[in-house]
């Protein structure tokens, strides 16, 4: 496994630095080599190659989800600091009052009245969000942003599960050529047998 992703500026370090936004997930697929290449010895025959190739996939499957991962967590880091900007620049939000007390009693009675019996208020289906969604030009800042963060989640989600099951099916290509190797000399052993004997 490739070692852990620097972490992200806490608070106190670094907070005021810019975080540029995530235009590229290029850099991700870099992981460190956990092996001297100079003094390493590669495997000789087919077989270990491939399980060698196998171990390898494996390897850099898992430090570049953990670079994607770090990747969306700085990405979501950089919209809550633009959001955090932006509020600090418009100043101390106006209060809006709140509900005349009539209504706050009629809203916890509705919350405690029992639910209608055989009623399933289960949310059955959510609509996806489309990615490139347009976030409307009247929406609040704290939609704006809980909307933006949403479409992140969501590419997120797409490139892993792209990028997993890119490398599922790579790796289902060297375990099949493993399958083939190792019948290749399986039926070859046997075959030389046969004639010796």
């Amino acid at each position: 496994m490739a070692p852990p992703a620097q972490p992200p500026a806490g608070p106190g370090q670094r907070a005021s630095e810019k975080i540029p936004p995530l235009t590229n997930l290029a850099p991700s697929i870099f992981v460190p080599l956990r092996d001297d290449i100079l003094n390493t010895e590669l495997p000789q025959g087919p077989v270990e190659r491939i399980k060698w190739i196998l171990k390898t996939i494996n390897y850099q499957r898992e430090g570049v989800r953990e670079n994607l991962l770090y990747l969306f967590e700085r990405e979501k880091q950089r919209v809550v600091q633009q959001a955090i900007e932006i509020e600090q620049a418009q100043g101390q939000p106006k209060i809006k009052p709140g509900l005349p007390p009539s209504e706050v009693d009629e809203v916890i009675a509705n919350m405690e009245a029992p639910a209608a019996p055989g009623m399933n208020y289960n949310v059955q289906s959510m609509p996806a969000l489309q990615p490139g969604t347009s976030i409307p030009p009247n929406a609040s800042l704290r939609d704006r942003t809980m909307l933006e963060l949403l479409m992140m989640v969501e590419k997120g989600l797409s490139e892993l599960q792209g990028f997993e099951g890119y490398m599922a099916n790579i790796k289902q290509q060297y375990l099949n050529r493993l399958e083939q190797e190792v019948a290749r000399f399986e039926g070859s052993g046997k075959w030389s047998e046969g004639r010796s004997g």
